[in-house]
């Protein structure tokens, strides 16, 4: 009976070592799938922080004029001129920022700058995005900078021309316009060196990183312009405290 007991023992062992080996352990038509598989959630245009950032042709600017209007973007920005002063005036807003930047941005605003208070907007696709900015880059107007200079109209008063052009106004305020909460440039002169304010103008990220401010990647020429026409900004008759320095803080 002992016997007979081992050589049924026996014969089950074979029996299950012969069944494992009949199984596989991974069978070569699931494998290639689920090796695929990370690849394909891992991709911007599943699961993005940000929506991928096609080429700005993939936008409709007639459909992102209406998301526009839906979203009454112009109750807080304005463009030329008209709606609210709460935001950036966005005429220019495309020779300010990248279109990726503006992908970002609008997608989800608090990523960028998480003091803004540019609201998240529920979004149905990352192609609405896309046809927003293409909207906004439909007003973009390249700076004609070869022409400025051609001028010959002296460093401060080409630097005045710059500021203009690059809607320097449609934040900061130099006189009159701008929007409060952004600093006052009216006597920016009276109040920053040159040599900072040149470092600033060429990386503000640099100088003050997460600061909201673009980088315009302006050329050495249009930094003496600008940096000229700022440090001429001064007080005409500086406040009381600042009048034995001469005006300067």
């Amino acid at each position: 009976m002992i016997r007979e007991a081992m050589k049924w023992a026996v014969m089950g062992s074979v029996s299950i070592l012969l069944a494992s080996c009949a199984q596989p352990s991974a069978p070569p038509e699931r494998a290639t799938p689920r090796m695929a598989q990370p690849a394909a959630t891992s991709a911007p245009a599943t699961a993005p922080i940000a929506p991928a950032s096609p080429p700005s042709s993939s936008g409709r600017p007639e459909v992102g004029k209406a998301l526009f209007v839906k979203h009454e973007c112009l109750n807080c920005h304005s463009l030329k001129g008209e709606g609210g002063s709460k935001g950036p005036d966005l005429i220019q807003v495309a020779v300010r920022r990248s279109h990726e930047w503006l992908v970002g941005f609008i997608f989800l605003p608090s990523e960028k700058f998480p003091e803004t208070e540019m609201p998240q907007f529920d979004w149905t696709s990352d192609q609405e995005v896309e046809d927003v900015v293409a909207f906004l880059e439909s007003f973009k107007r390249e700076i004609p900078v070869d022409k400025i200079f051609a001028a010959n109209l002296g460093t401060e008063k080409t630097g005045e021309v710059l500021v203009d052009a690059y809607g320097c106004r449609n934040c900061h305020t130099i006189g009159e316009g701008g929007i409060v909460g952004y600093p006052d440039l009216t006597v920016m002169g009276s109040k920053i060196r040159p040599e900072w304010e040149r470092q600033w103008l060429t990386d503000p990220q640099k100088v003050k990183p997460g600061t909201f401010m673009p980088t315009f990647g302006f050329s050495d020429r249009e930094l003496d312009a600008i940096v000229g026409y700022m440090s001429s900004l001064k007080w005409e008759h500086p406040p009381k405290g600042l009048q034995d320095k001469g005006g300067k803080s």
